[in-house]
């Protein structure tokens, strides 16, 4: 009888592990999951699987020779059961809310990206911040491409691993893959446009930071001759005058910056 329930025992070793896992396991770590690479989400949900799998078919009684004794872990089996199927959907809830959420995060800003780019004309003041716009996308490609790539995974997750997958998870998937595809060329167009204009913008933008120096130039010797350097003039309305003069600078200068700017995101110098 007890060699019997020793090998009964030994048998079922296995489920050590398992208790083990779900005694460690809680909302702490589950929490910490969010954002892992996708293999250990997908690790996760498949050993849980395959652990109730095993759990749901192992033998739960042994009767020793001569009836002396029953064992039975009716018991436990029931709460292993119950204990990773809840842990199993909550980890796939987590996964559905992850996607989501990093869904409709990405479209929003990929939407911000194709609105820029699909309303780019010839005016000399838009040319900046489209090719700002233009610039920090080349820069992020890589990592929105990393984004898109990681939440079309945690479709895969779902499609593979959860009854939650629905018509409109896959209507979110085809609609992501959809602009990112848009994104791309929308990207794309706007680039060849800006080069095509490249040797008409790149003059017009100098005479205009030409101009607009020129002109603080002219503002500023304005204020250091003539009238307001003559002590005889009425001095509140030479400070009218000068507090006008310096609205008109202050206009200028940042008329200035948005050219320089646009200049140097079109051109990548000073």
């Amino acid at each position: 009888m007890f060699l019997e329930v020793q090998e009964f025992c030994r048998e079922h070793h296995w489920l050590e592990g398992i208790y083990e896992f779900l005694q460690a396991w809680g909302p702490q770590k589950l929490e910490k999951m969010r954002g892992c690479p996708i293999k250990e989400y997908v690790e996760v949900v498949s050993h849980l699987s395959i652990w109730k799998t095993r759990v749901s078919s192992m033998p739960v009684e042994l009767l020793t020779k001569g009836k002396l004794l029953l064992l039975s872990c009716h018991d436990l089996q029931a709460e292993l059961e119950s204990k990773l199927a809840s842990t199993r959907r909550d980890i796939l809830a987590q996964v559905q809310e992850e996607c989501w959420s990093r869904n409709q995060q990405l479209m929003a800003e990929l939407t911000d990206f194709l609105k820029v780019f699909q309303t780019i004309n010839s005016d000399i003041h838009a040319i900046g911040p489209c090719s700002q716009k233009l610039n920090e996308a080349t820069e992020q490609f890589l990592q929105l491409e990393e984004r898109v790539e990681y939440i079309r995974s945690l479709h895969e997750i779902l499609r593979n691993h959860s009854g939650l997958y629905s018509a409109e998870n896959e209507a979110l998937d085809i609609a992501l893959l959809d602009m990112w595809e848009a994104f791309q060329f929308e990207r794309n167009q706007a680039s060849e446009y800006l080069i095509s204009k490249r040797h008409a913008i790149v003059p017009k933008l100098q005479q205009l930071m030409s101009g607009a120096v020129a002109e603080l130039e002219g503002l500023l010797e304005k204020a250091l001759s003539g009238p307001f350097m003559d002590p005889a003039q009425d001095h509140r309305n030479m400070e009218h005058q000068l507090i006008f003069l310096e609205h008109q600078y202050q206009n200028t200068v940042g008329y200035f910056k948005e050219l320089h700017n646009a200049y140097t995101t079109f051109t990548g110098t000073e």
